[in-house]
């Protein structure tokens, strides 16, 4: 039988009685946080070795970076780094932290753009911060862009949903910025009955899935063209598609990325241990012994974890069908 198995970083202090740990992560999201709830005092240790008691309410501060590491029988993963953004001296004591966006939400910045581009506006709301942005990034261009006294958070938050773009940390202070959620190619794999506890995953057809979809193509001078297609009483979805000039070529564009969203599979999500580990971006490989014509591949969306003196657990949500 496998134990859980703990330690907490926050600032130079390390730690491993905790009583809960809650992480979300979710590539829709700019930010990921995590909560801590420990005791109200706890072991301090320093290179190793016991130094005493402490109240650890007065022991950290707003700022402290962290890192959560969780497992079983002392085989620990990384499984959150970010900064501490709230203390709560509840009991057990709650401890809030955020991703990299701690950071992004406390620069301010004042500036017009004119001929400019995606990546010089990004490497502009970057900058100064220590967080660098991927090689590769969508090459849309703007003749006038404005960020008037907005944080750099909030910046990158409004340019993700004005400009459909996902935007979110890969690793520790690597942002990605891109039209579609990155496939990293790690199939995780889950099977039912063996490897996962429970689901709330529903098995539709092609012909189940109705959508109705918005397709916005924007233009350099930030204008936009906009067509209906799909099904007229689907679900509602926006697609986002740059510098197609006319409603005719942006109808055959958006018909097209229909076809990703409209398949025969699974849809929502499915709760495992810690073990398999998998993170968004990695590719879930769902099997079931007693319809093996239902096994196929998803693209990994969200997680969350949940890890306390109950178990642990990875909630895993799964997003569009892919091949590999």
């Amino acid at each position: 039988m496998y134990e859980l198995s703990s330690k907490i970083e926050i600032g130079d202090k390390t730690f491993s009685r905790v009583h809960q740990v809650n992480i979300k992560k979710d590539v829709a999201q700019l930010m990921n946080t995590a909560t801590i709830k420990i005791p109200t005092t706890a072991r301090l240790v320093r290179s190793g070795e016991f130094v005493t008691e402490i109240e650890t309410a007065k022991t950290f501060a707003v700022g402290d970076e962290a890192r959560i590491y969780l497992g079983y029988d002392g085989n620990l993963r990384e499984e959150f780094r970010g900064f501490v953004a709230k203390i709560k001296p509840n009991i057990p004591l709650e401890i809030e932290l955020e991703d990299e966006t701690f950071i992004l939400k406390r620069k301010n910045l004042n500036k017009s753009f004119r001929k400019t581009n995606l990546r010089e506006l990004i490497e502009f709301i970057l900058s100064g911060t220590g967080i660098n942005l991927v090689e590769e990034i969508p090459d849309i261009q703007f003749d006038i862009f404005y960020l008037k006294n907005v944080s750099a958070a909030k910046a990158l938050d409004k340019i993700s949903k004005e400009y459909g773009l996902r935007i979110y940390f890969t690793s520790w202070k690597v942002l990605y910025v891109g039209l579609i959620n990155e496939n990293n190619g790690e199939i995780v794999k889950y099977a039912m009955g063996q490897n996962v506890i429970s689901n709330r995953l529903e098995f539709v057809t092609e012909d189940d899935v109705k959508l109705k979809v918005k397709a916005i193509s924007i233009l350099p001078d930030n204008t936009k063209i906009e067509v209906e297609t799909g099904d007229a009483d689907g679900e509602q979805r926006t697609l986002h598609f740059y510098n197609i000039p006319s409603k005719s070529e942006l109808k055959i564009k958006a018909d097209s990325e229909i076809v990703k969203y409209k398949y025969t599979g699974y849809k929502g999500s499915l709760t495992a241990f810690l073990i398999p580990v998998c993170e968004y971006g990695n590719i879930a490989n769902i099997s079931d012994n007693d319809f093996p014509e239902r096994s196929g591949n998803y693209l990994v969306n969200s997680l969350e974890i949940e890890f306390g003196e109950n178990g642990a657990r990875r909630k895993v949500e799964v997003g569009i069908k892919v091949n590999t």
